[in-house]
């Protein structure tokens, strides 16, 4: 209905409906509800201390529920898993507490990682058509210094065989100190999924190498991936690996005009880019021709994106080649339509106001929509003369800050043409740091002077998470940072890194970002959507008391102990039950005890069913990808890419075992990871996987982590299951950032983060003060603070030096 609409003073000129156009336009209002329907999830977001770790590091984390697709209330647990990018295997699964749309926490990188890329995959308890709500990715480094028995490498020794018409792939199995792997035994397949081409088993020779022969002729896209599998005593890894594919098109140009087609005699923008067979963004430049004519010479930027006019006729062929390569492989542009309508914008970045331009190359009826994809903004009619422009100016008044679609429709309603804007660019908010020197020493005092802006420097309230971190240990290609995630990453996929790590700053990257990566991204229907059922639920540990393996008949009484805290609960008679995320909350590293209350609780058996179990198989089944590709240069006077060898080796990992132990071996520690460091310190965060640590033991003191107070160690459980006694993966707690005492000249201070605080709150009134230390380290440091504030979210950076003394 039209009163469902919101109708402004966008236009200079507005129409009137028709009752057949009312219902044909509720059509569309009803199916853009469904398709946000369908596609609502919540928006969450999580600032790591890092990206760039080693093994038996500590990460830091806060958790921020940016959107919420039900009542905030409902999240009470976040579930993070580390999992391995390469083949997926899970290496590492906690839990944490979400409270009023918020989770902080830490963990211990386990020692036995190696390096490689990895992945942080969070997920929350709320479920949504079945689908996981409030999924979030961040890709990682670990640097190790685990010595490596197994280094598996794969090169392909012959491409193709004329005589044999098979190709070879040569795999050679080393030492991280490059000594050989004899006797390696070896299980590999060639293919995807169900298509598999090739399997068998082989042992390396007394070099290491195993020769994979494969049907050269039958490899294509679609079963090119060689996965093999290691083994040499109890050290196992996996590889996978890309075969290459015979008369493939090593690289490819992608065309996206401006408004969705090329019409006839019409000026047009057309984005572009550049890509290799692996994906990789090309930094070069490339020649239009309209049959043998040169027209145009036409390059990418730093980051593999450029735009061109032209004017386009049905009569001529259009195509571009690519300086530095075959000049016989040609690249046709787009189908040229005889008839259609383009929509020109200058500037897809704007505050308060959007000029375009409309123009047809034929006379026509048009409805525009403005949109964000869930909402309809505005609707109205134009008449258009061929080849006269219509100039329209937007006034955004009435319009949020964020992503928002143009659409133009025909008279039967259908998309002709479409372009992603962004509104209100003037209103980002940021986070200003003021530090009270710009170079430091080591072990130095550090005070910061924080505020939260909006729009014409608005003080605001804000609420944020505070990092200080070693600047190498923050690879800009896994960068992600709050703005940039909230306004454009969670809505266009693949974007291209940014030079300079921030992308939001940058007008100019965003509006080749918005021609090329949001180019038609939303479909309209022509007919109205089914109404889509939206169910809700929620993930919750539940379980079933069995005695003598057969159901109870009577219900049960058990106890959770997580802590000092003791928890009762009752089964029913069935002996079901479902434990309540408030009866998991744990402060000793996440364990929780479940027992019976039975005197003759040895007849009976408990079974757990935990939402950990399901996020394990879905973690499993993505295929990680890297949040950008790499750019390549590609230089005039070469055929081929100097940094591109065509084929790419992913990372050698540890396969995982089945392993319930709550957490990976840490030095000196006992089974439930607890150990005392060199300063009597219990878990000490400065001395993890440090040589002279000691397991602690039963009812002595020790001192707390935070630095202060103390603690008798209440003991540890041996990390076996029983039947009538499980130790459960419980909810944890934050604990305190360990900040060292600076004055100890005996105690070093080696951390690459040197300060993390989970949230600060920044005073709108006046600058908020946050005070730190140096520690040992020297070198480029780089502050980072983000979060939420009265208006929206907001991010800041700062970099600073720090000499040694």
């Amino acid at each position: 209905m039209l009163s469902k609409i919101i109708l402004a003073s966008f236009f200079m000129f507005f129409g009137y409906l028709t009752r057949a156009q009312v219902q044909s336009f509720d059509v569309i209002a009803e199916n853009l509800k469904s398709y946000h329907l369908q596609h609502n999830r919540s928006t969450l977001f999580i600032h790591f201390d890092k990206n760039v770790y080693t093994n038996n590091d500590q990460v830091w984390f806060t958790a921020y529920l940016l959107k919420a697709a039900v009542r905030s209330d409902q999240f009470h647990t976040l579930y993070l898993s580390l999992v391995n990018a390469a083949d997926s295997t899970i290496l590492l699964q906690e839990k944490f507490l979400i409270e009023e749309g918020m989770a902080f926490g830490s963990l211990t990188l386990p020692d036995s990682l190696h390096s490689g890329h990895y992945n942080f995959v969070a997920n929350t308890n709320i479920k949504l058509n079945n689908d996981f709500d409030g999924v979030f990715m961040q890709p990682i480094l670990i640097k190790s210094t685990t010595i490596n028995p197994l280094v598996p490498k794969v090169s392909v020794f012959k491409s193709y065989d004329e005589k044999t018409k098979k190709g070879t792939a040569l795999l050679k199995v080393l030492s991280s100190d490059n000594r050989f792997v004899e006797h390696a035994e070896v299980s590999y397949k060639i293919g995807r999924g169900n298509n598999i081409l090739h399997a068998g088993k082989a042992k390396s020779n007394v070099i290491g190498e195993i020769m994979i022969d494969y049907n050269a002729d039958q490899i294509n896209e679609g079963n090119n991936l060689l996965q093999a599998t290691i083994r040499k005593g109890k050290d196992i890894r996996n590889l996978m690996f890309n075969l290459p594919v015979r008369n493939a098109k090593k690289y490819k140009i992608n065309f996206y005009p401006e408004s969705g087609n090329l019409i006839d005699q019409l000026y047009c923008r057309l984005g572009f880019e550049i890509k290799d067979e692996n994906g990789n963004a090309i930094h070069g430049r490339a020649v239009l021709y309209d049959n043998d004519k040169v027209v145009d010479t036409i390059s990418t930027n730093s980051v593999g994106m450029g735009s061109f006019m032209l004017q386009p006729d049905k009569n001529k062929r259009l195509y571009a080649k690519i300086l530095g390569i075959d000049s016989s492989k040609r690249f046709d542009l787009p189908s040229i339509l005889p008839d259609g309508l383009v929509l020109r914008a200058r500037n897809s970045v704007v505050d308060n106001d959007l000029p375009v331009q409309l123009e047809s190359n034929k006379a026509s009826s048009i409805h525009v929509v403005l949109h964000d994809f869930s909402t309809i903004y505005l609707h109205s009619d134009f008449e258009l003369k061929a080849f006269s422009i219509q100039n329209i100016r937007f006034k955004l008044d009435s319009v949020p800050i964020g992503l928002y679609a143009l659409t133009i429709l025909n008279e039967a309603y259908q998309p002709i043409a479409e372009r992603i804007f962004f509104a209100h660019y003037d209103q980002i908010n940021k986070i200003q740091i003021g530090t009270d020197k710009e170079e430091y020493q080591t072990r130095d005092r550090i005070e910061l002077s924080l505020n939260a802006l909006g729009r014409n420097n608005k003080p605001l309230l804000g609420l944020v998470s505070v990092s200080c971190v070693q600047a190498n240990r923050l690879a800009q290609y896994n960068n992600q940072n709050i703005t940039d995630f909230y306004f454009f990453q969670r809505h266009l996929a693949d974007l291209p890194q940014h030079p300079l790590g921030v992308k939001y700053q940058d007008p100019e990257y965003l509006n080749l970002v918005l021609l090329i990566k949001g180019w038609r991204k939303y479909k309209w229907q022509g007919e109205k959507l089914a109404t889509t059922k939206f169910n809700q639920s929620s993930m919750e540990l539940r379980g079933t008391v069995k005695k003598d393996n057969g159901r109870l008949k009577t219900p049960m009484v058990l106890n959770t102990i997580g802590g000092t805290k003791i928890n009762v609960l009752v089964t029913d008679s069935a002996g079901h039950f479902i434990i309540p995320s408030a009866n998991l909350l744990s402060t000793e590293q996440g364990r929780v005890w479940l027992s019976l209350s039975d005197k003759k609780s040895y007849k009976y058996d408990v079974e757990l069913n935990d939402p950990l179990f399901e996020i394990k198989k879905y973690v499993t089944n993505i295929g990680y990808k890297p949040l950008a590709n790499g750019v390549v240069m590609l230089e005039n006077n070469i055929s081929n890419l100097t940094a591109y060898s065509g084929i790419k080796l992913k990372d050698v990992v540890i396969k995982s075992k089945k392993d319930d132990r709550l957490n990976f071996a840490v030095r000196g520690a006992n089974k439930c990871g607890d150990y005392v460091c060199r300063s009597n310190i219990l878990n000490c965060g400065n001395h993890i996987g440090d040589s002279e640590n000691r397991p602690p033991e039963q009812g002595k003191t020790y001192k707390q982590a935070a630095g202060s107070g103390s603690i008798t160690y209440s003991g540890c459980t041996d990390n076996e299951d029983k039947r009538n006694f499980k130790i459960l993966k419980g909810i944890r707690l934050a604990k305190d950032f360990y900040q060292p005492d600076i004055l100890n000249k005996n105690e070093p201070i080696n951390f690459a983060t040197i300060y993390w605080n989970y949230q600060v709150a920044i005073k709108a009134c006046d600058h908020t003060k946050v005070v730190f230390n140096t520690g040992d380290i020297s070198g480029r440091f780089k502050i980072i603070v983000q979060g939420v504030t009265s208006e929206g979210v907001a991010y800041g950076e700062k970099e600073i030096t720090i000499k040694s003394k």
